[in-house]
């Protein structure tokens, strides 16, 4: 199988990140999908932003959670989910990081279950409630804990320790990417009925190297140029 280069935020080396621009970007481009993040406004709509506030992306220190979406709009341009799945085209992977605690996972499930159309959904988290809660409202979906497993454990675990770690939640994963990792560690997970994705690549050389291992996906700012430069070299 090959690895799928998914649009980090969207295209958003070249775009704001989380915003319909970059997401527009991604797929112009044709990217092989799009990791974006997701948030509880005050008002519960479900809208695409990383932080918690707006002070890094827009230099105000508005929380999103606090905000209706008309204030976050004021200072941002911040998308619901929804606008996007109107425009992702279908069969487009798509990777939803649910952020925050759990209470915004039925409200999640709400707005992709209100669309027709049919995405390559998975749900992701770092927050392992939420990625449990998750099990019963996206049944069949393919979850993810995200994870930075030299930190997790202290220094890079063995592939039956990261089994062993996911057991109880019945999930993939989504570890932050290393040059430690190689394929036969890819291989076990994958041999456990895992699904294995790479996150952090922040510059080629390293997503390169996570691209040979095997992974199944990796998220990138810049996904569809680190594509090309990996068919490049396969193409050797």
């Amino acid at each position: 199988m090959s690895v799928l280069f998914l649009s980090h935020r969207g295209e958003s080396d070249d775009a704001p990140e989380n915003t319909l621009r970059a997401f527009a970007l991604a797929i112009s481009r044709e990217s092989d999908g799009i990791e974006l993040d997701v948030r509880l406004t005050a008002d519960k709509q479900v809208v695409c932003c990383h932080d918690e506030d707006l002070q890094r992306v827009a230099g105000v220190p508005v929380k999103v959670a606090e905000a209706d979406l008309a204030d976050l709009r004021r200072h941002h341009p911040v998308p619901l989910l929804a606008e996007l799945l109107d425009i992702l085209p279908e069969n487009m992977h798509l990777q939803v990081e649910l952020k925050g605690d759990p209470a915004v996972v039925p409200y999640c499930r709400e707005v992709i279950a209100g669309s027709s159309r049919v995405f390559n959904l998975a749900i992701s988290s770092f927050e392992r409630e939420t990625i449990a809660a998750a099990a019963g409202a996206f049944p069949g979906l393919p979850r993810l804990l995200l994870t930075d497993l030299e930190a997790e454990f202290g220094r890079f675990p063995t592939a039956a320790q990261v089994v062993e770690m996911l057991a109880p939640l019945k999930c993939g994963v989504s570890f932050k990417a290393s040059f430690a990792v190689d394929a036969d560690f890819v291989n076990e997970l994958r041999a456990a009925g895992l699904r294995v994705v790479g996150w952090g690549v922040f510059n080629d050389e390293l997503g390169l190297h996570l691209a040979r291992t095997g992974v199944d996906a990796m998220t990138c700012n810049h996904a569809v140029a680190l594509r090309e430069k990996y068919r490049k070299i396969c193409a050797q």
